[in-house]
């Protein structure tokens, strides 16, 4: 009996973003495709800006001021209140290392 595994749908919201690409990037992205490495073109585009990110957010450095963390902790009470400084304080440690 061959048991079909199912995909779970990601919770990840996503949103439809429209951009400009040269069209010979276009052409590559869709050879991409076609040999399989890639479920369309959209999943391709994810997927280099994931990677884009992660490249570029590991070399970032800021210097921690007073005003940043305030600034910090207000965006984070609008995104999340469930968290406790504690806990906020916890996850920014591991971030850091």
């Amino acid at each position: 009996m061959k048991t079909l595994i199912k995909k779970k749908k990601s919770a990840r919201k996503t949103v439809h973003m429209s951009v400009r690409v040269p069209e010979n990037v276009v052409k590559a992205i869709e050879i991409l495709v076609e040999l399989g490495f890639f479920k369309d073109k959209s999943d391709f585009v994810n997927y280099a800006l994931q990677e884009t990110l992660k490249e570029y957010l590991s070399n970032v450095r800021i210097k921690m001021t007073p005003e940043l963390v305030e600034k910090y902790f207000e965006l984070l009470e609008e995104a999340s209140p469930k968290l406790s400084e504690k806990e906020v304080l916890k996850i920014l440690e591991e971030v850091r290392k």
